[in-house]
């Protein structure tokens, strides 16, 4: 039976809960938030023993406190193989609200000391795609701010549009659909052309448009508006032998590694092409298969401090325009 927990939460306020999944009552007996904390460590190394000397605690402890949870549910958590504690369809279930329950604590945790003492060392990045030199940005400016967290949020160029409010800044492409975020030129990034590694292609290193003609491709579609490389692709009269359109980076991915279509890949969205075995990147020799990325800053009067010394730094360093 799905049943709804109701979960009071320690130091949250006296009678406040959460809601976790499914059920009729509420229980009596307190899951506070290091309870969560302990089966999720539990759940992800699969090991008490280990749980236990990460969380610098002992491992009968961590062991009472999961039966709790399992008392307390109703139901097991886990299938207990030996050592190892391996999640169960519950426990798969409840370990996604936990999830979401220790990242929403911890942002309302943040949120309120930023509240109190406008102290907030959490840097929020969007980024459709992220280029090497931003992360050495990240680290050099880690360097007079030693104690900056970053929270980097990669969304598809298929996703839905984030909110700003929700971040310090965005990265995103110069394209339609991302007209709304009033931003900057931050760099120009370059496509490849992927195909799969059995494609006579493959064995070269780089490849001119004269070389794309009678070849099957596959390209981002969202709603009516296509990739730039299309466009391109249209532009330079490239006669393909089949145009498919896919709405995910991860569609895309899928139609080149099986072999269905070769396709163009932005380098700040290449990781995931190039830990596809199957799949072989190229260089291309035309310099029109690029796109301007850019970057929003949220208002710098909603920006913590070290967000703001944040945006300056960047500003310098990339020697961005006023926005």
């Amino acid at each position: 039976m799905i049943v709804n927990v109701y979960i009071p939460i320690n130091n949250m306020g006296e009678g406040s809960c959460i809601l976790l999944f499914g059920i009729s009552k509420t229980y009596n007996r307190s899951m506070n938030i290091q309870n969560l904390k302990y089966f999720a460590t539990v759940a992800k190394l699969e090991n008490v023993s280990r749980a236990a000397e990460l969380m610098h605690t002992s491992q009968s402890s961590i062991s009472k406190n999961i039966l709790t949870l399992e008392e307390e549910l109703g139901t097991k958590l886990f299938d207990r193989h030996g050592k190892k504690l391996i999640l169960n369809d519950a426990g798969k279930r409840f370990l996604e609200s936990c999830d979401r329950i220790l990242q929403e604590t911890e942002t309302v945790t943040k949120d309120l000391r930023y509240m109190s003492t406008g102290d907030d060392n959490l840097i929020r990045i969007c980024a459709v795609g992220m280029d090497p030199h931003m992360f050495t940005f990240m680290s050099i400016f880690r360097v007079s701010y030693p104690d900056v967290e970053y929270a980097v949020d990669t969304i598809s160029d298929g996703n839905e549009l984030p909110d700003i409010n929700r971040y310090d800044l965005i990265i995103y492409p110069d394209e339609l659909r991302y007209r709304k975020f009033k931003g900057v030129d931050l760099y120009t990034e370059k496509y490849m052309f992927a195909v799969r590694n059995d494609n006579p292609l493959a064995e070269r290193v780089s490849l001119p448009v004269k070389n794309m003609s009678g070849l099957p491709m596959v390209f981002l579609r969202h709603k009516t508006e296509y990739e730039y490389p299309y466009h391109v692709c249209l532009a330079q009269t490239v006669k393909m032998s089949a145009v498919n359109f896919v709405d995910s980076r991860d569609h895309h991915r899928q139609m080149i590694s099986n072999g269905i279509a070769c396709g163009f890949v932005p380098e700040g969205s290449a990781e995931m092409y190039r830990n596809d075995s199957r799949i072989k990147l190229l260089h291309l020799t035309d310099d029109r298969f690029t796109r301007q990325m850019k970057v929003c800053f949220k208002r710098e009067k909603h920006l913590s401090v070290t967000g703001s010394a944040f945006r300056k730094s960047m500003i310098e360093y990339f020697n961005l325009r006023s926005e």
